[in-house]
């Protein structure tokens, strides 16, 4: 599937000005703030990087690109060639050459993070779909590791979990994974499984973690009148 480079244009016809990198975070909705902080550190971070990538590439002709690795399930900055195809993996681009050292602040500051998100969605189910779980392969505890990865927010103001479940922060998951029994099958949910869980058993399979991801997450478990269990009670 190929994409419009024109479409990935974040940067308005109206001079970004006063804008500021902080007003583009502040509309970045939860999941794709986790998104970039999880695989650059901080969205600061990612800034930084995709503003030095820019500076770095200023008078070649070509863009910088924010795309999605479907390989590991990781986000990353990438300068390529005019020749170079765009495909539905891309969720923004800043086209190259530019002979204004501002420009690239200026694009980050005035994105539109809708529609990148909606093509980070996109991205990630498309690439995580082989590896879905039902509800009927949530077997006991010693046959696989059950982790319940929901946002760190999300998980503080929940009141319940999946039995047998272990909390571990997506935001981190190349710290942990290590930590995981070796051979054993690993199933990850967060909240309606969608990019958040997807992602993690993405990055848990690059790490060589045979992991899935729970469909529906805990809200289609609930509602099919499963068992839960007190967040307190749980493991």
């Amino acid at each position: 599937m190929t994409v419009d480079l024109r479409a990935l244009q974040a940067l308005p016809a109206t001079s970004a000005g006063s804008a500021t990198a902080a007003t583009a975070a502040a509309t970045l909705t939860p999941a794709m703030e986790l998104a970039l902080s999880s695989n650059f550190a901080s969205v600061a971070r990612w800034r930084d990087d995709f503003i030095a990538l820019v500076e770095a590439h200023a008078d070649e002709p070509g863009r910088v690109e924010l795309a999605f690795a479907a390989r590991d399930g990781s986000l990353v900055n990438r300068w390529v060639r005019p020749e170079a195809g765009s495909d539905a993996s891309v969720l923004l681009a800043m086209p190259l050459p530019t002979d204004d050292g501002a420009a690239a602040h200026a694009f980050v500051a005035a994105i539109d993070w809708a529609p990148a998100y909606q093509r980070y969605q996109d991205a990630v189910h498309a690439a995580s779909e082989p590896f879905a779980a039902g509800q009927g392969d949530v077997g006991p505890a010693g046959e696989l590791a059950l982790l319940d990865v929901r946002r760190a927010g999300v998980f503080a103001a929940a009141s319940s979990m999946l039995p047998d479940a272990t909390w571990r922060d997506p935001a981190s998951v190349v710290d942990w994974a290590g930590e995981l029994p070796a051979g054993r099958k690993v199933i990850v949910y967060c909240v309606y499984g969608h990019e958040v869980g997807r992602v993690t058993a993405l990055r848990l399979r690059a790490c060589g973690v045979d992991a899935r991801f729970l469909d529906g997450g805990i809200d289609a478990w609930q509602r099919a009148g499963l068992r839960t269990v007190p967040k307190e009670g749980a493991s």
